[in-house]
């Protein structure tokens, strides 16, 4: 489990590159994205030999 915190005013862009993941309690594949807002926390789950990328943004 990985957690990363977003500060106020900041949001982020998830992308899964392989296998499977769990972003604050939503599935994910390989080759899905998602763009969060207005959450102060990430949480995020993965399956054995997945990535993604992690974008916190303004």
């Amino acid at each position: 489990m990985v957690e990363h915190r977003l500060e106020a005013g900041r949001h982020a862009w998830l992308q899964v590159v392989r296998g499977s993941v769990e972003l604050n309690g939503t599935k994910l594949g390989a080759g899905d994205g998602a763009a969060v807002s207005d959450e102060g926390m990430l949480t995020l789950m993965a399956e054995d030999d997945s990535e993604v990328i992690l974008f916190d943004l303004a």
